[in-house]
């Protein structure tokens, strides 16, 4: 097959006719030789789809006359987290294939006359959802919450869901976006979307706290970061390098990570693969102090968990969290790409560890009261 491809591609001019009838040829029949070859892998999946819709509307069932309910997908940790800290009325739900299952999630809503249905970023099939409700039932509102911001459209996956939820906006399929940072929402309300501000909280969960174990090394974690850029990941592996008796905490941690710390001798304990969130807040709890460098972010979770989990956490001056406190001054990064100017901001916040919990714990009065304000303003 792919051999056919190269020499059409040598033969004929790709902008002709021809070479997008052979195209549509190609790619036909690509498909058909993929769903024989991974019949039965396709099969298990579909049939793992379906019940995620099943489970989907036994939920909505129990929301029946809701004033809004908000679907997110579970798979999407930092998503999932921001929404279950958000709101109550949630309903878990991962991609939907197939019409039948676009059908049942869309009667479900209207059949229990919900109001308003919110989706949480959007994921594969439910922009298909959204246009079912509205022809069930016009009167119900749709809102979208966009959790990423500009620089994720580089992803060919997040620019063609967003050109989708931005075309059913100017349908009038969907009322309203809100988004997560305060720069995404100012820009859209500019250029005529209807458009809210949300932030993300996270509020204590049900996990013991546990007392950290005495030692000299100074223990710093860095968390989900793996091989997306953006996550700054070999910037945080050097500034913890420089910073003495470091020992880093790194999850997940991939192979080229993995080789540089023994590159630079730093002395890490690690795990391969992502771990639930639960899992992970009891984790944190033995470490001095987390850092989360990323470059670009919109309203990132893990520096409130950190928090919440009483472990203090530098992030990046690229989100609206503690922006113009004193807290802020202590925890904002300006030089996400400086290893040494991070190193001094670990030592620093060290130092102030006991004022810096303090001050978190004023601020996130207020914070609680501003979240459920904003949320309120979004759903009615």
């Amino acid at each position: 097959m792919q051999k056919l491809k190269n020499l059409v591609k040598r033969f004929i001019k790709k902008d002709g006719f021809l070479y997008k009838g052979i195209s549509k040829i190609y790619h036909s029949l690509s498909t058909m030789k993929y769903k024989i070859t991974n019949r039965r892998e396709i099969k298990e999946k579909n049939k793992y789809y379906d019940s995620q819709v099943n489970r989907a509307v036994e939920i909505l069932n129990g929301y029946h006359q809701s004033e809004y309910v908000v679907f997110y997908n579970p798979t999407w940790l930092g998503v999932a987290a921001s929404t279950k800290g958000l709101f109550k009325n949630n309903v878990p739900l991962e991609q939907v294939f197939g019409i039948k299952n676009v059908q049942k999630v869309a009667k479900a809503v209207v059949d229990n006359q919900i109001k308003t249905a919110i989706f949480s970023q959007i994921v594969d099939g439910w922009t298909q959802v959204i246009e079912e409700i509205k022809k069930l039932n016009p009167e119900v509102k749709i809102k979208v919450i966009w959790h990423g911001n500009c620089y994720e459209f580089f992803s060919d996956y997040t620019w063609n869901l967003n050109k989708e939820v931005m075309n059913l906006y100017k349908e009038k399929k969907i009322e309203a976006f809100a988004f997560v940072r305060s720069t995404m929402y100012e820009f859209y309300k500019k250029v005529g979307f209807k458009s809210f501000y949300l932030q993300n909280n996270v509020h204590k969960k049900d996990i013991p706290m546990i007392k950290k174990e005495k030692t000299d090394q100074i223990k710093i974690g860095i968390y989900n970061a793996d091989t997306r850029e953006l996550k700054n990941i070999y910037t945080a592996l050097s500034a913890m390098k420089l910073v003495p008796n470091a020992v880093a905490d790194v999850v997940p941690i991939n192979e080229g990570a993995k080789k540089f710390t023994e590159i630079l001798g730093l002395e890490t304990t690690s795990i391969n693969d992502y771990i639930p969130n639960e899992e992970l807040l009891k984790r944190i709890q033995n470490n001095d102090i987390n850092i989360y460098p990323t470059f670009t972010e919109n309203a990132p979770m893990f520096p409130l968990e950190s928090f919440e989990m009483g472990v203090p956490c530098l992030l990046g001056n690229n989100n609206d969290y503690f922006v113009g406190t004193k807290l802020g001054d202590y925890v904002i990064l300006t030089r996400e790409d400086d290893p040494a100017y991070i190193k001094e901001r670990i030592l620093n916040c060290m130092e102030h560890k006991e004022e810096i919990m303090k001050l978190y714990e004023e601020w996130k009065k207020q914070f609680d009261v501003k979240c459920d304000k904003l949320v309120e303003l979004f759903v009615k």
